[in-house]
C-alpha cells in the first residue's frame, strides 16, 4: 500500500508564486525518483503563505532516500530564502 504525505511549507507571501513555479519544475525529477508514485503542488485558498506538496511513495524508506538526495543536491539551500518557517511533514492514513 502506498505511503501518502503532505509536505506543508510556510512561504513568504510575496515569494509564493515564484516558489510554486520552482516546485512545479523540480517535481518532474521527484516523480522520476525511485519509489515516487505521485507528487503534486497545492495551495490552500485560505492562506497566501502556505504551499502543500502531496506525495505518494512506495514506502517511507523511498521518501527518506529522496529527501536525503534533495538535501545533498542543494535544494534546501535554494528554498531557504523563500521560507517563512519550518516545513512540516504530515503522513496520512486511511481510516
Amino acid at each position: 500500500m502506498a505511503e501518502k504525505m503532505i509536505l506543508q511549507l510556510p512561504i513568504q507571501p510575496d515569494k509564493r508564486a515564484g516558489f510554486v513555479a520552482m516546485m512545479n519544475q523540480s517535481l518532474a525529477q521527484t516523480r522520476a525518483y525511485d519509489g515516487c508514485i505521485s507528487a503534486v503542488v497545492w495551495v490552500p485558498e485560505n492562506s497566501d503563505s502556505l504551499v502543500w506538496v502531496y506525495e505518494e511513495w512506495e514506502s517511507r524508506q523511498h521518501q527518506r532516500a529522496y529527501f536525503k538526495w534533495r538535501a545533498e543536491t542543494g535544494m534546501m539551500e535554494k528554498l531557504g530564502p523563500l521560507m517563512a518557517g519550518k516545513p512540516e511533514i504530515i503522513w496520512l492514513q486511511e481510516p
